[in-house]
């Protein structure tokens, strides 16, 4: 179950740093009822791009500045971060959200 959520969340992945993320339902199945703040985020809200890392990553810390963004769990030296080549800080905070996720499927 774990090795298909991480396949879904790079698939996910790959398709926001590509920049080629229609609405084609692979947001709802990775995110389910949070689907909107992924694709809010993709399309430059940082309000949901905050929005969905409360909800994904609660108690995590991030931090942003240009384009950009990174997440990182308290207490740990690990941190996830992805700078936008299109200059959008939401979706580098997405990707960055994206990382870690993928980085909690590994064993």
């Amino acid at each position: 179950m774990k090795q298909n959520r991480k396949d879904a969340l790079q698939e996910l992945l790959a398709k926001v740093e590509a920049g080629n993320c229609s609405n084609n339902g692979i947001m709802f199945g990775v995110f389910g009822d949070e689907w909107l703040e992924c694709f809010d985020a993709y399309n430059g809200s940082l309000d949901a791009a905050l929005a969905l890392h409360g909800s994904v990553l609660p108690g995590w810390q991030y931090g942003y500045e240009g384009i950009i963004a990174w997440v990182k769990m308290p207490g740990m030296r690990k941190r996830y971060s992805y700078g936008d080549p299109n200059g959008t800080t939401a979706r580098a905070w997405l990707c960055a959200i994206l990382q870690a996720l993928v980085a909690e499927c590994e064993p």
